[in-house]
């Protein structure tokens, strides 16, 4: 897909000289123009470092990783050397008067010293070599933390050399020395994606990093096109390996890790053409971005299926940045919404790259008005993932989102086929997360048999209608099922008629023989029960004759979930009165409050 660009960047590739990515502290204006909160606040955050000495890295706490598998100690004192540069490079571009120079150099001159910027974990030496428990100084891999620690120095060196030259000359030409021989070297040395080391998602990671170490030091013109051409095509085959429709298969939980250095790519190719290579209007690429957005159903809620909550760690600024590279202005927009629903959270870990960039673009956010932005409907082919409501960028009414898939994705629950119902912004039926058993879904159970996990066990022939007048999902579900269910065939239909505010949910199910059936459905409002129907806060369901109805409470464990869920969640269960070989059920859900 992007391979085509490569003639392009040939003749557009300019010099170290002329690459740039962020503001150096020579551009005064810019950096006086930040408000003065900001601008204190950065002097705030160099300033606690200045009585502080560099954290020590002692072999035994490396060595503890190797025995015990314990690197806490260890890590614990790599980040305050990371936090320590990004804060001392960016105090240094808002107050460029010497005080933070000395101990910026002990900084750098400490990371440059370290043996290794692999984490421990992902030590080549150590990995399953009990007599090997130290790094090694002349390992030729890349981690994404040896490719951040790369990143963050060639950054430091474009933004504050006039700084580290006042000090000495010698520590611009050791950063380069060692990002040359850490990280540039292996990767132009080392064949295909072989120079890498740690989990495969990190690829994109570590790609972007190394790319910003050889744009801002390799000098060889030769050299410097056979990394930049090495980095573009394993960034293209890394890109054409993701869906096609934008969706990440991690969910929401891993689209920044993939998105945010994808996009870190794109614009260092931007910025290293002087602007002539531009593929931001890719369609994959804006769509990468979207994913988000097509995922938002309400407030800070989103589709994300599995494992994962469905408030994802979905960061204002970085959705704001991304949206603003790429002209999306309603993934701005959720950026600008998120920061300020998510202002008690503590700050995420970022590269300095991604650190100087929104400094500027704060200012920008707190002039928006951010609201939240919906889309009326979507579907991903590749995720089998739909999402629907009545109207674009209005809350009002139903929304639904209901997924395909199978059961063997990375971080899946046997939940082929469960869906979620939100309300005026407010959640009815949910995907709990930390609930595994199919039974804990918006699911059938089949004689007591939930889906089983495996690629193997999902939804078959989904189809997709996005019209005017209604959205509809319908998937055959009988292969999730083990043998052992007897589902010959399970048609599982949902249809959202947006001139009636009605969804329905079909079942068309035919099994080998007689079994009682359960049909699940989770909540976060306690039911009331009548006949037929229950009452989900501010919906109404109504299923037919036949069914038994009961709901039951549990406690939702300590931690992240009971934040999202509070103390207790429930499940509404619908059992067959007999058992059933074939049958047509349907249940409906439409908005009714109750009054007295």
């Amino acid at each position: 897909m992007l391979e085509q660009y490569l003639d392009a960047l040939l003749f557009e590739l300019q010099g170290a000289d002329e690459f740039l990515m962020a503001m150096p502290a020579e551009e005064r204006a810019a950096w006086d123009g930040l408000p003065g909160d900001v601008r204190q606040k950065l002097t705030g955050r160099a300033d606690q470092w200045l009585q502080k000495d560099v954290p020590p890295l002692s072999a035994s706490s490396f060595i503890s990783f190797s025995r015990a598998g314990v690197a806490a100690d260890y890590e614990a004192s790599r980040r305050v050397r990371r936090d320590m540069l990004r804060d001392l490079v960016l105090g240094s571009c808002v107050a460029p008067d010497g005080r933070y120079d000395m101990k910026l150099a002990d900084v750098v001159w400490a990371i440059c010293e370290e043996s290794s910027w692999l984490l421990p974990q992902n030590n080549p030496l150590s990995l399953g070599r009990k007599g090997l428990p130290l790094p090694d100084p002349y390992s030729h891999r890349v981690d994404a933390a040896a490719a951040e620690t790369a990143a963050d120095l060639a950054l430091a060196a474009q933004m504050v050399s006039a700084r580290l030259d006042a000090v000495s000359p010698q520590l611009f030409e050791r950063i380069e020395r060692e990002i040359d021989r850490r990280v540039t070297r292996p990767f132009l040395s080392l064949n295909d994606m072989a120079w890498m080391c740690g989990p495969k998602g990190d690829a994109l990671r570590c790609l972007a990093g190394c790319a910003m170490a050889f744009l801002t030091f390799e000098r060889n013109d030769r050299q410097r096109w056979q990394c930049m051409r090495k980095a573009w095509t394993l960034f293209d085959r890394l890109i054409s390996a993701m869906p096609g429709d934008g969706s990440v298969p991690g969910g929401l939980d891993d689209w920044g890790a993939v998105a945010e250095p994808a996009m870190d790519m794109v614009m260092m190719v931007l910025s290293v053409s002087r602007g002539r290579v531009d593929v931001r209007r890719e369609k994959q690429i804006q769509l990468l971005c979207h994913f988000p957005v097509f995922c938002h159903v309400a407030k800070d809620w989103f589709v994300n299926p599995g494992r994962h909550s469905m408030r994802p760690p979905l960061d204002g600024a970085q959705l704001f940045r991304l949206g603003d590279y790429i002209g999306d202005d309603a993934l701005c927009e959720l950026g600008v919404f998120l920061r300020r629903a998510r202002e008690a959270q503590p700050p995420r870990e970022q590269w300095l790259l991604h650190a100087a960039a929104d400094l500027f673009n704060g200012p920008v956010m707190d002039r928006e008005i951010g609201r939240a932005p919906f889309r009326r409907q979507g579907f991903f082919n590749v995720a089998q993932m739909m999402v629907a409501r009545g109207e674009e960028d209005a809350q009002r009414g139903l929304a639904l989102a209901a997924h395909g898939g199978n059961n063997g994705v990375i971080g899946s629950h046997p939940d082929a086929g469960d869906f979620v119902l939100f309300c005026g912004g407010e959640p009815v039926l949910v995907d709990a997360g930390f609930l595994e058993d199919t039974m804990f879904h918006n699911l059938p159970v089949i004689d007591g048999q939930g889906q089983s996990l495996g690629s193997s066990f999902g939804a078959r022939d989904v189809t997709c209608r996005l019209e005017e007048d209604y959205a509809m999902l319908s998937m055959d579900l009988a292969a999730a099922y083990p043998p052992k269910a007897g589902a010959r065939a399970w048609q599982r239909t949902l249809l959202f008629e947006r001139d009636a505010g009605v969804v329905q949910l079909m079942e068309l199910f035919e099994l080998t023989s007689p079994r009682d059936i359960e049909f699940c459905f989770m909540t976060p409002v306690e039911p009331s029960l009548g006949q037929g129907w229950a009452q989900l806060g501010p919906v109404r369901m109504r299923w037919e004759k036949g069914l038994e109805a009961r709901a039951e409470p549990f406690s939702v464990p300590e931690g992240p979930m009971r934040e999202l869920w509070g103390e207790t969640l429930y499940r509404l269960t619908l059992t067959t009165e007999r058992p059933l070989s074939n049958g047509k059920l349907t249940f409906s859900f439409n908005p009714l409050r109750t009054f007295g």
